[in-house]
């Protein structure tokens, strides 16, 4: 049994990552959303996200909102994961996705590069804002900010709104101009997931997460504590490329915006742990933009 789930595990892997821009199908096990027959046909809309986690958690948590989407704008969608921020970003400024989840720095990177539109905002834990907060083990001794001077610490990605621009802005502010100097090591581990192990096996002393990765019903968190926690800036929305054809838009945002109130959506709202979303805007971002003047 354990190499047989180690056979499938491994092949999708290779499949979601060797090929530039298929599909994901497989049965995600927790929720089955399948697809009508009348739209499994014809060209799809394609559909990428910010790494998260492995390609394992990706497609188990995204492929029942593929099929979501593709039975209510009646053509197929396909999800493109990539490893890293920048792979993602440059598929979205050179037209090779038609919709993205971006983080809000990625959002205003690429906003710059392209003519990418915001359609939605996540709302998660009853708010589309979040925070970064900088995490240590509680048994490291280390209670502050301050503490983590000389020791090893992990950022997500330099795309990454709190698990690299947040903490920076804070450290510039506090006269730090060069974090590879005030830390002994400094790492980019790529996603939330891998930054939170990082500190959680006592590899690295600090990191910063996503404030959204800090849930009670994760037993990882209970051995780590926060030192540090940013205020609020706005989740990074779901885009469209620029020349996405106007009503196949509308008819994603409508789409959207049914999940979590309408009853037919709640299991996707609970599936992909986001309780619903709310329409997003360029100008929600600007704080993000004078944040990254600040940081560079």
């Amino acid at each position: 049994m354990t190499a047989v789930i180690f056979l499938l595990a491994t092949l999708v892997l290779i499949y979601t990552f060797s090929r530039p821009f298929k599909a994901t199908t497989i049965e995600t096990g927790e929720l089955i959303i399948s697809p009508k027959e009348s739209v499994r046909k014809g060209p799809p809309l394609y559909m990428g996200f910010i790494p998260q986690g492995n390609a394992v958690f990706m497609v188990k948590k995204w492929q029942p909102l593929a099929d979501y989407l593709a039975n209510e704008i009646q053509m197929p969608v396909e999800n493109v994961f990539r490893f890293s921020y920048r792979e993602i970003t440059d598929a979205l400024a050179r037209g090779k996705l038609d919709l993205c989840l971006t983080g809000a720095l990625m959002y205003v990177h690429t906003r710059d590069a392209a003519d990418i539109r915001p359609l939605v905002r996540r709302k998660i834990s009853g708010s589309s804002s979040y925070h970064s907060i900088i995490i240590v083990r509680k048994d490291s001794g280390l209670k502050t900010f301050s503490d983590l001077e000389g020791k090893s610490f992990a950022f997500a990605d330099k795309e990454s709104t709190t698990g690299y621009l947040l903490p920076i802005a804070m450290m510039r502010e506090q006269g730090i101009s060069d974090p590879e100097s005030y830390f002994s090591k400094v790492i980019y581990a790529g996603n939330p997931d891998s930054v939170l192990l990082s500190v959680l096996t006592g590899n690295i002393d600090g990191a910063a997460i996503p404030s959204t990765r800090w849930q009670s019903e994760n037993p990882n968190i209970k051995e780590l504590r926060i030192i540090w926690k940013s205020g609020p800036t706005f989740l990074g929305p779901f885009c469209v490329r620029s020349g996405l054809n106007a009503e196949l838009a509308a008819r994603l945002k409508k789409a959207f915006l049914r999940i979590g109130k309408n009853l037919d959506t709640l299991e996707l709202s609970d599936h992909i742990r986001i309780e619903g979303f709310e329409e997003a805007f360029d100008s929600d971002y600007d704080g993000i933009r004078k944040a990254n003047k600040w940081a560079s």
